[in-house]
């Protein structure tokens, strides 16, 4: 049996490695663009930063698991000859395929963003040439105030820069934290000598001789800067991919088995659209933990199992912001009547919990973020939670009082 992965994301990472196990006899390629070995990209924004860290996968799943990698670009596939198109004018056929080409940077288009000194950051490139572009350098401007915006924002003004975050909405880290959460980061990152500018965006790199001199805004206002950042989210990587035939809305649509409307295609990771479990909307997710889990199944199911997938949580997010630990999962800003929202805005912490009924919705902790696994537990899964609503509103419950109800899994890092 030929499979095919098309991208070396960690959805396709995981896939080769469930298709290997299960069938040992298989003929496995990947093929991606990037020539870097397998590495953390939630740790990008690091190599900013530091001089000694290690992103890389410790061992090379793919080498491990007699993986063959091909270093080209995908350009399309024909369906009814059961082949990939490449760049290179070559096909590679497939009995069965994965598409996991991950999501891009958005690069809005503005006037002044081609050229030096301007870059998205979405891979271990993106990062070094940012690093490498930051030296000697005085000020920035970083587009988007959402989780990588903050993170670069952090890695930028420890290396010596002033820096400057610019955010179209009214809050940092929209749909990631509700505005009481929002504004405790907020704080952080102005203590930390990082300015913030919401409601407003870049209309305009402004370059002397090509070089950036400073950044133009929407409401007019000028703000000096000698690099930008492009933090203004992602988006699927479907285009290969439109011209066979397949199904798309916001991202590649897969049934409950992650196959595509394709004969033998599949796909996973942020590509995809598919079922937000609390939502109950379709929608994309760019989370790591999310693509993993789709990889798994969908490796699994390519090599003849047969494993729904129940969807995933757009919002679950576990990390630190300024040494602030910050957690959001499943619905933060409910509308509609039939909600509880209960909220403990302490000094230095704050807490959210959205009820319905007696089943968790969502919740946002910042400066807290205690058992954290439970909480995602029971969001994804609907639990009930019957007279221990007290408990879980002050943060006291524990898997003890779940045995055998709730599933155990551990919250990404």
């Amino acid at each position: 049996m030929r499979y095919l992965v098309i991208g070396r994301s960690i959805a396709g990472i995981t896939a080769a490695k469930e298709i290997r196990t299960n069938d040992s006899l298989a003929e496995i390629t990947v093929v991606s663009e990037e020539k870097a070995k397998a590495y953390y990209r939630p740790l990008i924004p690091f190599l900013i930063d530091r001089e000694e860290i290690d992103i890389f996968f410790p061992d090379d799943p793919l080498e491990k698991y007699g993986v063959k990698t091909l270093h080209e670009k995908v350009t399309g596939l024909d369906v009814t000859a059961k082949e990939a198109l490449l760049s290179s004018g070559k096909r590679l056929g497939y009995d069965r395929l994965l598409i996991a080409t991950g999501s891009r940077a958005v690069i809005p288009e503005v006037k002044g963003f081609q050229g030096e000194g301007v870059f998205p950051l979405r891979t271990m490139d993106d990062a070094l040439g940012i690093k490498s572009c930051a030296k000697g350098k005085k000020r920035a401007v970083v587009l988007g105030g959402g989780f990588v915006g903050t993170k670069v924002s952090a890695a930028l003004r420890h290396i010596g820069l002033g820096v400057t975050i610019v955010e179209r909405c009214d809050q940092v880290l929209p749909q990631r934290l509700d505005r009481g959460g929002a504004r405790i980061v907020a704080e952080a990152i102005r203590k930390a000598g990082i300015g913030i500018v919401l409601n407003d965006s870049v209309s305009e790199v402004v370059r002397e001789s090509g070089t950036i001199v400073s950044v133009r805004l929407s409401s007019g206002a000028l703000i000096d800067a000698d690099i930008v950042v492009i933090a203004a989210g992602a988006r699927p990587n479907t285009e290969p991919f439109r011209s066979s035939g397949v199904q798309v809305g916001k991202g590649i649509r897969i049934d409950e088995a992650l196959r595509t409307n394709l004969p033998d295609v599949y796909a996973a990771g942020d590509v995809v659209e598919y079922v937000d479990l609390v939502t109950g909307e379709l929608s994309v997710s760019a989370l790591w933990t999310n693509a993993e889990e789709m990889g798994r199944i969908a490796g699994r199911n390519m090599a003849g199992a047969n494993i729904k997938y129940r969807g995933f949580l757009g919002v679950m997010n576990a990390t630190e912001i300024m040494d602030i630990p910050v957690m959001s999962v499943g619905l933060i800003e409910p509308e509609g009547s039939g909600y509880e929202v209960v909220v403990d805005d302490a000094i230095g912490t704050y807490r959210k919990l959205v009820f319905k009924e007696d089943v968790l919705m969502g919740v946002v902790f910042v400066g807290d973020v205690a058992h954290a696994g439970i909480y995602t537990n029971l969001i994804r899964n609907r639990i009930p939670i019957g007279s221990l609503k007290e408990e879980a509103i002050r943060g006291e419950l524990g898997y003890i009082h779940f045995v055998g109800t709730v599933p155990h899994q551990t919250f990404p890092a």
